[in-house]
Protein backbone atom coordinates (compact mmCIF):
# COMPACT_ATOMS: atom_id res chain seq x y z
CA UNK A 1 0.00 0.00 0.00
CA UNK A 2 3.01 2.21 0.36
CA UNK A 3 4.38 1.95 -3.00
CA UNK A 4 0.56 2.76 -4.24
CA UNK A 5 0.66 5.81 -2.30
CA UNK A 6 3.89 6.89 -3.25
CA UNK A 7 3.00 6.81 -7.05
CA UNK A 8 0.03 9.00 -6.15
CA UNK A 9 1.78 11.54 -4.27
CA UNK A 10 3.99 11.87 -7.72
CA UNK A 11 0.84 12.60 -9.65
CA UNK A 12 -0.46 15.08 -7.04
CA UNK A 13 3.26 16.64 -6.79
CA UNK A 14 2.80 17.16 -11.03
CA UNK A 15 -1.22 18.78 -11.02
CA UNK A 16 0.14 21.06 -8.15
CA UNK A 17 2.48 22.53 -10.45
CA UNK A 18 -0.11 22.96 -12.95
CA UNK A 19 -1.52 25.55 -10.44
CA UNK A 20 1.89 27.26 -8.92
CA UNK A 21 2.82 30.19 -9.25
CA UNK A 22 6.15 30.32 -8.05
CA UNK A 23 9.37 29.01 -9.84
CA UNK A 24 11.84 27.94 -7.48
CA UNK A 25 12.75 24.95 -5.11
CA UNK A 26 10.10 26.49 -2.98
CA UNK A 27 7.35 24.78 -4.99
CA UNK A 28 8.88 20.98 -4.58
CA UNK A 29 9.47 21.85 -1.26
CA UNK A 30 5.76 22.93 -0.33
CA UNK A 31 4.50 20.12 -2.18
CA UNK A 32 6.81 17.58 -0.65
CA UNK A 33 5.88 18.83 2.69
CA UNK A 34 2.32 18.80 1.81
CA UNK A 35 1.76 14.51 0.34
CA UNK A 36 4.59 13.78 2.81
CA UNK A 37 6.20 11.76 0.09
CA UNK A 38 7.73 11.54 -3.31
CA UNK A 39 11.30 12.11 -5.13
CA UNK A 40 12.77 12.80 -8.46
CA UNK A 41 15.91 12.93 -10.41
CA UNK A 42 15.84 16.18 -12.35
CA UNK A 43 17.65 16.74 -15.49
CA UNK A 44 20.61 19.48 -15.09
CA UNK A 45 22.49 19.20 -18.04
CA UNK A 46 22.95 16.41 -21.25
CA UNK A 47 25.04 16.35 -24.10
CA UNK A 48 25.00 13.91 -26.76
CA UNK A 49 28.33 13.85 -28.45
CA UNK A 50 27.74 10.07 -29.55
CA UNK A 51 29.15 10.82 -33.24
CA UNK A 52 29.22 7.56 -36.00
CA UNK A 53 31.57 7.71 -38.84
CA UNK A 54 30.15 5.19 -41.18
CA UNK A 55 33.79 5.25 -43.16
CA UNK A 56 35.58 3.55 -40.45
CA UNK A 57 32.24 1.61 -39.17
CA UNK A 58 33.12 3.02 -35.75
CA UNK A 59 32.22 5.58 -33.48
CA UNK A 60 34.24 8.84 -33.41
CA UNK A 61 37.26 9.26 -31.06
CA UNK A 62 36.02 11.06 -27.84
CA UNK A 63 32.25 9.93 -28.38
CA UNK A 64 30.20 10.22 -25.21
CA UNK A 65 26.70 11.04 -23.77
CA UNK A 66 26.66 12.94 -20.73
CA UNK A 67 24.24 13.71 -17.87
CA UNK A 68 24.48 16.25 -15.15
CA UNK A 69 21.14 14.79 -12.56
CA UNK A 70 20.09 16.33 -9.55
CA UNK A 71 17.81 14.36 -6.57
CA UNK A 72 15.30 15.89 -4.77
CA UNK A 73 13.11 14.02 -1.84
CA UNK A 74 11.23 15.25 1.11
CA UNK A 75 14.58 15.18 3.24
CA UNK A 76 16.03 17.15 0.73
CA UNK A 77 18.16 14.45 -0.87
CA UNK A 78 18.69 12.88 2.26
CA UNK A 79 16.82 9.56 1.70
CA UNK A 80 18.73 8.80 -1.79
CA UNK A 81 19.86 5.75 -1.52
CA UNK A 82 21.09 4.68 -5.17
CA UNK A 83 20.33 5.38 -8.97
CA UNK A 84 19.69 2.21 -10.91
CA UNK A 85 20.43 3.13 -14.99
CA UNK A 86 19.76 0.75 -17.67
CA UNK A 87 20.32 0.62 -21.37
CA UNK A 88 18.98 -0.79 -24.75
CA UNK A 89 20.19 -0.31 -28.33
CA UNK A 90 17.18 1.49 -30.62
CA UNK A 91 18.08 -0.02 -34.12
CA UNK A 92 15.54 2.77 -35.97
CA UNK A 93 16.96 1.85 -39.28
CA UNK A 94 16.18 -1.59 -40.36
CA UNK A 95 13.02 -2.03 -42.37
CA UNK A 96 9.62 -2.11 -40.28
CA UNK A 97 8.45 -5.14 -41.58
CA UNK A 98 11.29 -6.67 -39.11
CA UNK A 99 14.11 -8.99 -40.34
CA UNK A 100 17.42 -10.76 -39.18
CA UNK A 101 19.37 -7.41 -39.42
CA UNK A 102 17.31 -5.85 -36.89
CA UNK A 103 19.70 -5.16 -33.72
CA UNK A 104 17.22 -3.49 -31.20
CA UNK A 105 18.21 -4.78 -27.96
CA UNK A 106 16.43 -5.62 -24.46
CA UNK A 107 16.96 -3.44 -21.78
CA UNK A 108 19.96 -4.06 -19.14
CA UNK A 109 21.77 -2.68 -16.07
CA UNK A 110 24.27 -0.19 -17.15
CA UNK A 111 25.56 1.49 -13.53
CA UNK A 112 24.60 1.81 -10.21
CA UNK A 113 25.14 5.29 -8.72
CA UNK A 114 25.40 5.13 -4.74
CA UNK A 115 24.41 8.12 -2.50
CA UNK A 116 28.19 8.44 -1.72
CA UNK A 117 29.15 8.70 -5.41
CA UNK A 118 26.90 12.32 -5.54
CA UNK A 119 28.60 15.61 -4.08
CA UNK A 120 26.66 18.93 -2.72
CA UNK A 121 25.21 21.09 -5.87
CA UNK A 122 23.96 24.77 -5.83
CA UNK A 123 21.13 24.25 -4.78
CA UNK A 124 21.81 22.14 -1.91
CA UNK A 125 20.79 19.04 -3.18
CA UNK A 126 22.74 15.80 -4.03
CA UNK A 127 24.30 15.98 -7.98
CA UNK A 128 26.49 14.12 -10.14
CA UNK A 129 28.20 14.25 -13.42
CA UNK A 130 28.01 11.15 -15.02
CA UNK A 131 29.54 10.36 -18.50
CA UNK A 132 29.05 7.22 -20.76
CA UNK A 133 31.56 6.87 -23.18
CA UNK A 134 30.44 5.09 -26.54
CA UNK A 135 32.66 1.97 -26.03
CA UNK A 136 30.72 0.98 -22.52
CA UNK A 137 27.48 1.61 -24.37
CA UNK A 138 28.28 -0.58 -27.67
CA UNK A 139 29.88 -3.20 -25.25
CA UNK A 140 27.08 -3.64 -22.43
CA UNK A 141 24.67 -4.08 -25.22
CA UNK A 142 26.26 -6.34 -26.83
CA UNK A 143 25.81 -5.01 -30.35
CA UNK A 144 27.56 -4.90 -33.56
CA UNK A 145 29.20 -1.51 -33.92
CA UNK A 146 30.29 -1.64 -37.61
CA UNK A 147 26.40 -2.34 -38.54
CA UNK A 148 25.14 1.14 -36.35
CA UNK A 149 23.92 3.45 -39.09
CA UNK A 150 23.43 7.99 -37.78
CA UNK A 151 19.71 8.34 -36.40
CA UNK A 152 19.87 4.64 -34.27
CA UNK A 153 19.41 5.27 -30.55
CA UNK A 154 20.42 4.67 -27.07
CA UNK A 155 17.75 4.50 -24.95
CA UNK A 156 18.41 4.63 -21.19
CA UNK A 157 16.26 4.20 -18.04
CA UNK A 158 16.74 5.61 -14.22
CA UNK A 159 15.48 3.80 -10.95
CA UNK A 160 15.59 6.27 -8.16
CA UNK A 161 15.79 3.81 -5.14
CA UNK A 162 15.44 5.82 -1.47
CA UNK A 163 16.33 4.59 2.28
CA UNK A 164 12.41 4.57 3.42
CA UNK A 165 12.14 1.54 0.45
CA UNK A 166 10.44 3.74 -2.37
CA UNK A 167 11.42 3.37 -5.75
CA UNK A 168 10.56 6.24 -8.44
CA UNK A 169 11.11 5.70 -12.35
CA UNK A 170 9.75 6.61 -15.53
CA UNK A 171 6.38 5.56 -15.20
CA UNK A 172 5.35 6.68 -12.34
CA UNK A 173 5.49 10.63 -13.35
CA UNK A 174 3.46 12.51 -15.70
CA UNK A 175 3.88 15.33 -18.23
CA UNK A 176 4.66 18.19 -15.84
CA UNK A 177 7.25 16.17 -14.09
CA UNK A 178 8.86 14.44 -16.90
CA UNK A 179 9.06 17.10 -19.58
CA UNK A 180 7.88 20.60 -17.36
CA UNK A 181 10.55 23.51 -17.53
CA UNK A 182 11.14 23.33 -13.90
CA UNK A 183 10.98 19.51 -12.88
CA UNK A 184 12.30 17.98 -16.13
CA UNK A 185 12.41 14.98 -14.35
CA UNK A 186 11.78 12.38 -16.90
CA UNK A 187 13.79 9.69 -15.21
CA UNK A 188 14.71 8.16 -19.19
CA UNK A 189 16.60 9.68 -21.95
CA UNK A 190 17.03 8.84 -26.02
CA UNK A 191 20.03 10.17 -27.29
CA UNK A 192 20.26 9.79 -31.34
CA UNK A 193 23.49 8.92 -32.50
CA UNK A 194 24.85 11.83 -34.75
CA UNK A 195 27.16 11.34 -37.66
CA UNK A 196 30.45 12.24 -38.64
CA UNK A 197 30.77 14.16 -42.31
CA UNK A 198 33.04 12.15 -44.33
CA UNK A 199 32.93 13.69 -47.44
CA UNK A 200 31.32 17.24 -49.04
CA UNK A 201 28.44 16.99 -51.51
CA UNK A 202 29.41 20.41 -53.29
CA UNK A 203 29.40 20.14 -56.87
CA UNK A 204 27.62 20.67 -60.14
CA UNK A 205 25.33 17.15 -60.39
CA UNK A 206 22.90 16.71 -63.61
CA UNK A 207 19.18 15.81 -62.76
CA UNK A 208 16.25 14.19 -64.65
CA UNK A 209 13.07 15.27 -62.98
CA UNK A 210 9.81 13.48 -63.71
CA UNK A 211 5.98 13.98 -62.51
CA UNK A 212 5.85 17.09 -61.78
CA UNK A 213 2.86 18.82 -60.31
CA UNK A 214 2.25 22.57 -59.87
CA UNK A 215 0.82 23.46 -56.05
CA UNK A 216 -3.29 23.55 -56.54
CA UNK A 217 -4.61 26.96 -57.05
CA UNK A 218 -1.78 28.44 -57.55
CA UNK A 219 -1.55 29.12 -61.09
CA UNK A 220 1.39 27.51 -62.59
CA UNK A 221 0.95 24.80 -65.82
CA UNK A 222 3.64 22.37 -66.31
CA UNK A 223 5.05 21.15 -69.82
CA UNK A 224 4.80 17.66 -68.75
CA UNK A 225 8.18 17.05 -70.11
CA UNK A 226 10.76 15.05 -68.65
CA UNK A 227 13.86 18.17 -67.18
CA UNK A 228 16.71 17.76 -67.53
CA UNK A 229 19.79 20.06 -66.08
CA UNK A 230 22.01 21.06 -63.39
CA UNK A 231 22.04 22.01 -59.73
CA UNK A 232 25.04 23.31 -57.95
CA UNK A 233 25.23 22.75 -54.31
CA UNK A 234 27.82 25.17 -52.65
CA UNK A 235 28.89 24.53 -48.98
CA UNK A 236 27.81 26.96 -46.55
CA UNK A 237 29.64 25.23 -43.89
CA UNK A 238 30.57 21.53 -42.95
CA UNK A 239 27.19 19.46 -44.09
CA UNK A 240 25.71 22.62 -45.07
CA UNK A 241 24.68 23.28 -48.63
CA UNK A 242 23.39 26.13 -50.87
CA UNK A 243 21.72 25.17 -54.14
CA UNK A 244 21.25 26.63 -57.45
CA UNK A 245 17.60 25.29 -57.45
CA UNK A 246 15.69 23.52 -54.60
CA UNK A 247 13.24 22.64 -57.08
CA UNK A 248 15.24 20.83 -59.85
CA UNK A 249 14.04 22.60 -62.99
CA UNK A 250 10.37 22.01 -61.73
CA UNK A 251 9.40 26.05 -60.33
CA UNK A 252 10.53 27.36 -63.55
CA UNK A 253 8.88 25.11 -65.77
CA UNK A 254 5.92 25.05 -63.80
CA UNK A 255 5.39 28.90 -63.41
CA UNK A 256 7.41 30.53 -66.15
CA UNK A 257 9.21 33.96 -65.13
CA UNK A 258 9.46 33.50 -61.71
CA UNK A 259 12.70 32.15 -61.10
CA UNK A 260 14.96 29.50 -59.95
CA UNK A 261 13.77 28.47 -55.84
CA UNK A 262 16.82 29.28 -54.44
CA UNK A 263 17.89 32.22 -51.96
CA UNK A 264 19.62 33.44 -48.91
CA UNK A 265 17.55 31.95 -46.67
CA UNK A 266 17.34 28.63 -47.45
CA UNK A 267 20.65 25.95 -47.42
CA UNK A 268 20.54 21.69 -47.65
CA UNK A 269 21.50 20.06 -44.26
CA UNK A 270 23.43 16.60 -45.01
CA UNK A 271 21.77 15.21 -41.92
CA UNK A 272 23.15 11.36 -41.78
CA UNK A 273 21.06 9.39 -43.81
CA UNK A 274 18.91 12.64 -44.76
CA UNK A 275 19.17 15.49 -46.92
CA UNK A 276 16.86 18.12 -45.16
CA UNK A 277 16.21 21.80 -46.32
CA UNK A 278 16.05 24.15 -43.54
CA UNK A 279 14.87 27.87 -44.29
CA UNK A 280 12.30 29.15 -46.70
CA UNK A 281 12.39 30.09 -51.08
CA UNK A 282 10.90 33.87 -50.72
CA UNK A 283 8.25 35.53 -53.25
CA UNK A 284 7.50 38.91 -53.63
CA UNK A 285 4.99 39.48 -55.87
CA UNK A 286 5.10 36.23 -56.87
CA UNK A 287 8.82 36.13 -58.01
CA UNK A 288 11.66 34.53 -56.65
CA UNK A 289 13.73 37.69 -54.54
CA UNK A 290 17.16 36.65 -52.55
CA UNK A 291 15.57 37.47 -48.94
CA UNK A 292 12.34 38.54 -46.92
CA UNK A 293 12.30 42.23 -46.68
CA UNK A 294 8.88 42.62 -47.41
CA UNK A 295 5.62 41.70 -44.89
CA UNK A 296 3.85 40.44 -48.00
CA UNK A 297 6.50 38.29 -49.62
CA UNK A 298 5.51 34.70 -49.69
CA UNK A 299 7.34 31.42 -47.93
CA UNK A 300 7.75 28.43 -49.46
CA UNK A 301 9.31 25.67 -47.40
CA UNK A 302 10.84 22.08 -48.82
CA UNK A 303 11.73 18.65 -48.01
CA UNK A 304 13.16 15.95 -49.52
CA UNK A 305 12.63 12.44 -49.14
CA UNK A 306 15.19 9.91 -50.45
CA UNK A 307 14.62 7.00 -51.88
CA UNK A 308 17.00 4.86 -53.50
CA UNK A 309 20.71 5.72 -53.97
CA UNK A 310 22.35 3.34 -56.17
CA UNK A 311 26.38 4.49 -57.00
CA UNK A 312 26.62 7.90 -58.42
CA UNK A 313 22.48 8.16 -58.71
CA UNK A 314 19.91 9.26 -56.07
CA UNK A 315 16.39 9.71 -56.08
CA UNK A 316 14.37 11.91 -54.37
CA UNK A 317 10.90 13.18 -53.83
CA UNK A 318 10.54 16.57 -53.17
CA UNK A 319 7.46 18.97 -52.69
CA UNK A 320 7.43 21.99 -51.20
CA UNK A 321 4.71 23.86 -48.21
CA UNK A 322 2.43 25.12 -51.34
CA UNK A 323 1.89 22.04 -52.82
CA UNK A 324 4.57 22.19 -56.01
CA UNK A 325 6.31 18.03 -55.87
CA UNK A 326 8.23 15.80 -58.29
CA UNK A 327 10.69 12.98 -58.46
CA UNK A 328 14.24 13.86 -59.24
CA UNK A 329 17.03 11.68 -60.41
CA UNK A 330 20.29 13.39 -59.15
CA UNK A 331 23.64 12.26 -60.47
CA UNK A 332 26.79 13.39 -58.55
CA UNK A 333 29.40 15.74 -60.26
CA UNK A 334 32.19 13.51 -62.36
CA UNK A 335 30.07 9.99 -61.79
CA UNK A 336 31.51 10.07 -58.24
CA UNK A 337 29.29 7.54 -55.90
CA UNK A 338 26.87 8.96 -53.58
CA UNK A 339 27.94 8.60 -49.47
CA UNK A 340 27.28 4.60 -49.15
CA UNK A 341 25.16 5.81 -46.06
CA UNK A 342 22.05 7.38 -48.12
CA UNK A 343 21.76 3.65 -49.08
CA UNK A 344 19.75 2.83 -46.02
CA UNK A 345 16.73 4.77 -47.51
CA UNK A 346 16.36 2.47 -50.59
CA UNK A 347 13.42 0.83 -50.85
Amino acid sequence: MKTNNNKIAVLSLALATLFACESDDKIVDTILEEVGTGAIIRTIDEDNDLVYNDITTSFDAGSVYTLVLEEQDEEEGALLESVEIFVNFDDRSFEEAGDADDMTTSEVPLRTLQASDFSTGDRGLPQITVTFTSDELVSTTGIDETMIIGKDRFEFRLVLNLTNGETFTNTDVGGPVSGGAFFSAPFEYFPVIECSITESLAGTHSYVTTGILPAPGGGGMCSGADLNGTVTWTEDSSGVYISSDMSFGQFEDCYSGRGAATGEQITIEWDCTELTPDGEVVLNEGVVVPNDDDDSDTELTYSYSITNVTGADMTIEFSNSAGDRGTVVLTREGGADWPVIFTANNE
